[in-house]
């Protein structure tokens, strides 16, 4: 009898240390349903969002998977040919991969032509350099397509019945793309500019050839019309219709 009583007092004293171990070891307030929020280590992470890119020059909302780094601009000190390069407020590259969407909030023109030259603001555009072998030209086909507002979205192709001894073409039958740019009603690859005065905006999209290692780099631009270039076209389109230029 004693034996037995000891037993059953053994037996209360495990049952009791082991809920009193269960109750320490679960979170208070936390009612356990087999979800991962019983385990705050297996939540899934929080998914990324869109940021803002802002300084007093401008401000952008920057999606997921795309980076706002401010560009730089040349300076050249008295008479030196060798130029020092300087943070440039007004100016962002934003990329994405090899995608490259370029905004100027203060572009200054230097044609006296309205609206500027093509190669104003393309020239230094790594696709655009692929392609046009000698400057100051243009070429490829240019197609407008309603960007937002009244902006207009011009993008550039090419292929082999372009092809001539300015412009480099793919070789393997394709029309790729390699530009587009931003423009609004009466201004042409400057935009808000007036001749002769500052600041104008300009707003580019590029493909950044330089960081491809197969050859010739133009055979793998974007192929027109295909899904991953109207997809980031219409990315690169969004991100500029949410710029907001400061001071004007």
């Amino acid at each position: 009898m004693v034996k037995r009583y000891i037993g059953l007092v053994l037996g209360l004293v495990l049952v009791i240390v082991v809920t009193a171990a269960v109750i320490a070891a679960k979170p208070a307030g936390v009612t356990p349903d087999g979800k991962s929020s019983d385990r705050p280590d297996l939540r899934p992470a929080t998914p990324a969002t869109s940021v803002i890119y802002e300084n007093d020059k401008m401000k952008m909302v920057i999606p997921e998977g795309w980076l706002a780094t401010e560009a730089v601009k040349p300076v050249y000190e008295g008479t030196s040919t060798v130029p020092t390069y300087v943070a440039n407020p007004a100016a962002v590259n934003i990329t994405n991969g090899l995608w490259i969407l370029y905004v100027n909030v203060d572009a200054s023109q230097a044609s006296g032509v309205e609206g500027g030259r093509f190669a104003e603001i393309a020239m230094g555009a790594p696709s655009v350099d692929e392609v046009v072998t000698e400057q100051p030209n243009e070429c490829g086909v240019a197609t407008s397509v309603k960007a937002f507002d009244n902006f207009t979205r011009v993008d550039y192709t090419i292929n082999m019945t372009q092809a001539t001894e300015i412009c480099k073409a793919p070789t393997n039958g394709k029309t790729v793309w390699f530009f587009s740019y931003l423009t609004s009603p009466g201004n042409g690859f400057f935009n808000d500019y007036i001749l002769g005065q500052n600041p104008g905006l300009v707003v580019t999209m590029a493909y950044n050839t330089s960081a491809l290692s197969a050859s010739p780099a133009v055979n793998y631009l974007p192929e027109a019309g295909s899904d991953e270039l109207e997809t980031m076209l219409e990315q690169m389109t969004d991100i500029a219709d949410s710029l907001q230029i400061k001071n004007r």
